[in-house]
C-alpha cells in the first residue's frame, strides 16, 4: 500500500450505505484537526461466479469492468466530498479486493484511526444484525470511529465530548483520546462513570465514586488545562445511560478489551452494545492507545 504521507493516515471505509457520507465527513474533520492525510478505502467482494482476473473477451469481462468502475466511482465521489469540506487535505483513494472486514483490518494496521459508517437499530433488530463495525471491535490497534447517519451536522467548534470511565486501563486509553478530541475542537469534556444500581445504597458510595473518577482524570487535567471538565456518576445499564448522556455530543468515547471482573469488563462489553445505539459518532479506543505524541 502506498501510504499518502509519512504520518499514519485517517482511514475511512466507504460503501453504498447512506451513512458513508457522514463517515467521510467525520474522517475529513479528524484528518484536518490532527494534520494527517486521509485514505479512502472501498472493499470489493467479488462474487464467486466472476473472477477478478478474467481476460478481455472472456466470459464476465464486461461485467467485471463495470464492477471495478463502480468501485472507483465510489471512492472518487468520497474524495470530492472530503475535499469540498476540507480543501487543504492530502487525500488518497484505494479500491481493494476482499471482504470489507478483512480489507479494513489489513489497511487499518497502518492507520492512526479507522472510520466506518453504521446505522441505528431498534431493540428488536440489534440482536440479529452484525455490522462491519462490530466485527472490527478489538481487532484494531488504533481507535475505531463508528459514524451513523446524523440528523444535523456536528458543530465546527465547541460542544461536548462524552467519555465512559471505569477506572481501568481500558478507560484510561479512552480518556486519552477524549481529552485530545475535546482540546482539538474547543469542546468541554463530560466524564461519565456508570455503576450497578445496588452499589448506590452502600455507605460512602458517592464520595468513593467521585474520588475514583477524579483520579482517572487527574493526570490528563494537567496535560490539557484548557479543557473544561464535568464529572457524572450514574447507576443503571451502561449502554443506555452512556448513549443518552451523549445524545447531543460531538462523540461518545469508550474503551474495549476489559479485564476480568464487572468493573473492568463493563466498557469492553458496553462498546458492542453501543454500536447501533448512539445518535452520534462512537469512538472505541484500544487499551494500547496512549494519545498523540
Amino acid at each position: 500500500m502506498n501510504v499518502p504521507a509519512a504520518r499514519e493516515p485517517v482511514l475511512v471505509g466507504v460503501s453504498r450505505s447512506p451513512a458513508t457520507v457522514w463517515a467521510v465527513r467525520w474522517a475529513a474533520d479528524q484528518a484536518a484537526a490532527r494534520t494527517l492525510p486521509l485514505l479512502i478505502v472501498h472493499a470489493q467482494e467479488w462474487p464467486s461466479a466472476v473472477s477478478p482476473d478474467v481476460e478481455p473477451g472472456g466470459s464476465g469481462h464486461l461485467w467485471a469492468a463495470h464492477f471495478r468502475a463502480a468501485g472507483q466511482a465510489l471512492v472518487e465521489t468520497a474524495r470530492a466530498e472530503a475535499l469540498q469540506l476540507r480543501p487543504e487535505l492530502d487525500v488518497s483513494v484505494l479500491v481493494a479486493e476482499g471482504r470489507p472486514h478483512d480489507v479494513l483490518r489489513r489497511f487499518g494496521g497502518e492507520a492512526s484511526q479507522v472510520v466506518v459508517g453504521t446505522r441505528l437499530l431498534s431493540e428488536v433488530e440489534s440482536p440479529f444484525v452484525r455490522s462491519r463495525g462490530a466485527g472490527l471491535l478489538g481487532r484494531l490497534a488504533c481507535p475505531l470511529a463508528l459514524v451513523p447517519r446524523l440528523l444535523e451536522p456536528l458543530p465546527e467548534h465547541g460542544g461536548m465530548v462524552v467519555v465512559g470511565v471505569d477506572g481501568s486501563a481500558v478507560s484510561e486509553a479512552a480518556v486519552a483520546y477524549a481529552y485530545e478530541e475535546a482540546a482539538l475542537n474547543g469542546a468541554r469534556l463530560v466524564a461519565v462513570e456508570v455503576r450497578r444500581p445496588h452499589q448506590a445504597a452502600r455507605e460512602g458510595f458517592h464520595e468513593e465514586s467521585r474520588l475514583d473518577l477524579g483520579e482517572a482524570l487527574a493526570g490528563w487535567r494537567e496535560k490539557y488545562p484548557q479543557v473544561e471538565v464535568e464529572q457524572e456518576v450514574l447507576t443503571g445499564y451502561p449502554a443506555h445511560l452512556l448513549a443518552e448522556a451523549a445524545r447531543h455530543a460531538r462523540c461518545l468515547v469508550v474503551g474495549t478489551h476489559g479485564r476480568s471482573g464487572w468493573r473492568d469488563a463493563v466498557l469492553g462489553s458496553t462498546a458492542r452494545s453501543l454500536v447501533h445505539r448512539t445518535h452520534g459518532p462512537l469512538v472505541v479506543v484500544p487499551p494500547q492507545y496512549a494519545g498523540e505524541a
